[in-house]
């Protein structure tokens, strides 16, 4: 359609500058963290829920697809846009207020994850759920993907504090689900959490907060065998200790943020754990992590109590994402899940696989919930590499499943997992899926082609 044919809609937003029609100097609103590029007719940068409203009415008048977006730092191609679409963004709704009684937040989509932490705390609160990219995701983005965590072994993931969600159907109506609403009749907000955009355009959120807590003490261990480290995890969890973080990199991912940020003891590992226990758990605790990790042979430990000390150990885990894209031209990641007692098969298996492969292959991820994220990696993007990279995360997945597992811990669905989705799913429950879909969207308006094939 006509660019011109867009200024009724632009004369209508409460923001004379939220209509885009040309993403020449806005590329990245036709991608995300993955790289997958899309097209689309125009991109709409709402500031209210009026706004929202006012789009999902054009997009039905004109017959337009609508694909939500937070920050874009979603790994599974979950808002990348196609042709005959509006590219919503709600990263301008940003209202964010906090109830210290109810120990409730109310925020916009928009509102970045580590902001709400951080005003959470001058409140004397905490919002726990802390995805690596928690500087830069939008918490409408974390609901929408499902978002897990480095804290998520303690204190659980996003899901777990998602009290309600407020936004605009595909019909352009309001739906309140959860404290916005009643605490009974259907669970509408558990079918919401994770819909990856396809059910409904999210346009507020009510969180629950908790106490705040003091950071304790942080471990870095290194071990010459990613199974020694993958059993020391294993035997953590079997000691029913729950760390708040438990975090595992295997010895490539390890020299990927090495190089990137120097990082003591990590010169030539085979696998690192990175652990942090609760403050009160005190000296107790520490002393049966040191001697789990003796037992499981590792060849260095650092204990660190000081807290500036010990944001300096993390950084080898934050850094990785961001070392990782220098590094390879070509870059897949999945964010594959198995049972606690699953997880050094699994870690055995990425290390065979990548032994076996001409593509660079590494993993890291939250030991302590059994979601590991695996990188394959490449020196080029050539059809022929691509290939390669799809039989490969097949075999993955297909280990996955195996084992028990599921296809994505955290990063969702998306343009990247959906053809595979029946390896997890019989046909009866992927048909109860798609008929959901057709309940909450009957014109596939809501960001088509995501999840389902």
């Amino acid at each position: 359609m006509s660019k011109s044919s867009f200024a009724d809609l632009a004369a209508s937003l409460k923001n004379r500058d939220a209509l885009f029609t040309s993403f020449e100097n806005r590329p990245e609103y036709l991608k995300d963290a993955t790289e997958i590029s899309g097209e689309s007719e125009a991109l709409v940068m709402a500031a209210c829920e009026e706004d929202v409203v006012k789009v999902v009415r054009y997009a039905i008048e004109h017959k337009l697809a609508i694909v939500p977006r937070g920050a874009g730092t979603g790994l599974s191609g979950g808002c990348v846009p196609e042709r005959g679409s509006i590219v919503l963004s709600t990263e301008r709704m940003t209202h964010l207020e906090i109830d210290k009684s109810e120990k409730v937040a109310i925020v916009g989509p928009g509102v970045i994850t580590g902001d709400l932490q951080q005003k959470a705390a001058e409140f004397g609160l905490a919002y726990p759920p802390d995805p690596a990219s928690y500087l830069e995701s939008t918490l409408g983005g974390n609901v929408a993907e499902g978002a897990g965590g480095l804290r998520c072994k303690r204190f659980g993931v996003t899901k777990d504090y998602v009290l309600g969600i407020r936004g605009v159907t595909a019909a352009a109506e309001i739906l309140n689900t959860g404290c916005y609403n009643s605490n009974h009749g259907f669970a509408l907000s558990d079918i919401l959490i994770a819909s990856e955009g396809t059910l409904l355009i999210i346009t507020e959120i009510s969180l629950r907060l908790i106490d705040n807590f003091e950071t304790g003490d942080t471990f870095l261990v290194a071990f010459d065998s990613p199974k020694q480290a993958a059993q020391t995890v294993s035997d953590i969890t079997a000691s029913g200790m729950i760390p708040t973080i438990l975090e595992f990199l295997d010895g490539d991912a390890a020299k990927c943020s090495n190089q990137y940020e120097k990082t003591e003891g990590l010169d030539d590992v085979a696998a690192i754990l990175l652990i942090e226990i609760p403050h009160e758990t005190g000296g107790k605790q520490a002393s049966l992590i040191k001697t789990i990790c003796e037992q499981n042979k590792c060849s260095f430990f650092r204990h660190e109590s000081d807290a500036a000390k010990a944001e300096k150990l993390w950084k080898v885990r934050r850094n990785l994402s961001k070392a990782v894209r220098e590094i390879a031209v070509m870059r897949v990641s999945e964010d594959v899940v198995v049972p606690n007692s699953k997880f050094p098969e699994l870690i055995e298996y990425v290390t065979e696989l990548n032994s076996g492969s001409s593509l660079r292959i590494n993993s890291f991820g939250h030991a302590g919930d059994g979601n590991l994220h695996v990188n394959f990696m490449a020196d080029s993007d050539d059809p022929q590499t691509r290939e390669l990279i799809e039989v490969e995360l097949r075999k993955l997945l297909e280990k996955t499943i195996e084992l028990g597992g599921s296809l994505t811990g955290e990063h969702g669905i998306g343009l990247a997992k959906r053809d595979y989705l029946g390896l997890e799913f019989d046909k009866p429950t992927l048909e109860s899926m798609k008929w959901l879909k057709d309940i909450f969207d009957p014109e596939a308006l809501l960001n088509p082609g995501k999840i389902f094939s």
